[in-house]
């Protein structure tokens, strides 16, 4: 992976830059913790380069509504939402649900050029449990 402190083209506003090689190893699992108290709504990211977390207020700019009754956990294998994100990148809103098995509802909004609505839903099985390291 090169990492420069500098950017290449003399931008002397550029502090760190980095590339990677290989961004197929950069999650496997994607964790969604929903709660009805702090974080709320966090995803968390699991690989070979590393762990983030993204935590999500229930009162974000990014959330119209949350509604959750009890903590869930649930982890997913990111090679099975891939499908998706070009559905997501497409869409106006998006709502993400689950249910008390653990199973993931994503459902897009998306307008058409000719300003039809139209719904995409996704449905994805929680992962069995996996070790995060």
């Amino acid at each position: 992976m090169p990492l420069s402190t500098r950017s290449q083209d003399g931008d002397e506003g550029c502090v760190l830059a980095a590339a990677l090689d290989n961004v197929r190893n950069l999650s496997n699992i994607l964790k969604i913790t929903m709660s009805p108290s702090q974080p709320f709504f966090r995803l968390s990211t699991f690989g070979n380069s590393g762990n983030a977390h993204y935590d999500y207020p229930k009162d974000s700019d990014m959330m119209e509504l949350f509604q959750c009754t009890k903590t869930q956990t649930n982890r997913y294998k990111m090679s099975l939402l891939k499908s998706s994100t070009k559905a997501l990148a497409l869409s106006c809103k998006a709502s993400v649900r689950t249910d008390s098995r653990g199973f993931l509802s994503l459902q897009y909004l998306v307008r058409s050029d000719d300003g039809q609505i139209c719904f995409v839903e996704y449905y994805c099985c929680p992962d069995e449990e996996v070790d995060e390291e």
